[in-house]
């Protein structure tokens, strides 16, 4: 009887993918993030960072080179008023986001940061690319991309 009451113990409070407190809760969008935008389909490209600010780049982001289609339907953004911006990410079991955009006037640009909150002990990987839209970036400003990892 002891032992079973030792190992209901040890199980209920050993390290899992969703009783970790850290990860309870919803992804969290701050600064100046209009919305955080689900893309059921993976971009063409290597790239990890990604500023979108146009239809056309939108499209050929995710458009097969060999085909020449697009991969999946995506999204409508008006590119008139809003830009995207994406970093991938990646952590283990459940992850959790916590998305920050960051206009800086005196240094024309923008900051991108996701902390990525990985909780419990599996072994399944998860990433995201974190795709967000923003206010339109001016023309001549840049975006810089930081990942905090928890």
């Amino acid at each position: 009887m002891r032992l079973l009451l030792i190992i209901i113990l040890l199980t209920v409070i050993s390290p899992s993918c969703s009783k970790s407190p850290k990860c309870w809760g919803e992804n969290k969008e701050n600064g100046i993030i209009e919305n955080s935008i689900r893309i059921d389909c993976e971009p063409t490209t290597q790239q990890q960072e990604f500023v979108i600010t146009n239809d056309s780049t939108y499209h050929q982001v995710f458009t097969n080179s060999i085909t020449g289609q697009l991969n999946c339907t995506l999204p409508v953004i008006d590119f008139n008023s809003s830009s995207l911006l994406g970093l991938l990410t990646t952590g283990g079991c459940e992850i959790k986001y916590i998305r920050e955009v960051n206009q800086v006037d005196s240094n024309e640009k923008y900051d991108y940061k996701v902390v990525v909150k990985s909780c419990g002990a599996c072994k399944r990987a998860g990433y995201s690319y974190n795709w967000v839209t923003v206010p339109k970036i001016p023309e001549d400003w840049n975006v810089t991309f930081e990942i905090e990892n928890k």
